[in-house]
């Protein structure tokens, strides 16, 4: 079942822009309204966003522990969601005495025995994300948790979840930080926001 955590959120102006105010771990953030894929959004970028992903992988991991979920390792996406994985891993390790070593990244490439196909929302066009044979190896069997930064067209989800089946891997949960308004939700995503629509 989906499970969202009741992150504060407020849509806010300051110096005449339009902000998405989300408080996360006792900590305020202001995502920008831009237009993506011809809607205007409340756009959520983590890259470099060391404060934001930590933030965000404590309550994600809160909201795990809570719903009882458990995983052997994490998946996700080149290059974004890095930072994330590796926050989130290293609060699961010292909330369950666990010791994840290695999370596993599905790389923008070609030539791997196990790929899939997808299409995100920021580009949309067929892309090719794959496994080394060596990480196929490695989740077989595991029980996965897939993180990515956003859920919006479901694209990215798609194809990491098609790697996990193609690796015989376990999907244990599937953890975002935000999904988008509006958006259809697969069964399993865990959650802390809703991106709103801007008007």
């Amino acid at each position: 079942m989906s499970k969202i955590n009741q992150t504060p959120t407020e849509k806010v102006v300051k110096d005449g822009q339009e902000f998405l105010k989300v408080t996360m771990s006792g900590r305020d953030y202001y995502l920008p309204f831009k237009v993506l894929a011809g809607k205007k959004v409340a756009f959520l970028d983590i890259s470099g966003q060391v404060s934001l992903n930590e933030a965000a992988a404590d309550d994600i991991v809160d909201l795990l522990l809570e719903a009882g979920v458990e995983f052997d390792t994490i998946l996700n996406p080149v290059a974004k969601s890095n930072a994330l994985a590796h926050a989130i891993a290293l609060r699961w390790n010292k909330a369950k005495g666990t010791d994840i070593f290695k999370t596993v990244v599905a790389r923008k490439s070609e030539g791997n025995k196990i790929q899939a196909v997808y299409r995100s929302v920021t580009t949309p066009r067929d892309q090719i994300m794959s496994l080394t044979d060596d990480d196929a190896e490695y989740i077989k069997g595991k029980r996965v948790l897939v993180v990515d930064d956003v859920y919006g067209g479901g694209g990215t989800t798609k194809g990491l979840m098609e790697l996990c089946d193609k690796a015989g891997a376990i999907v244990a949960a599937h953890a975002v930080i935000a999904v988008e308004a509006g958006v259809q939700l697969p069964e399993g995503i865990f959650y802390l926001f809703t991106l709103p629509l801007g008007e």
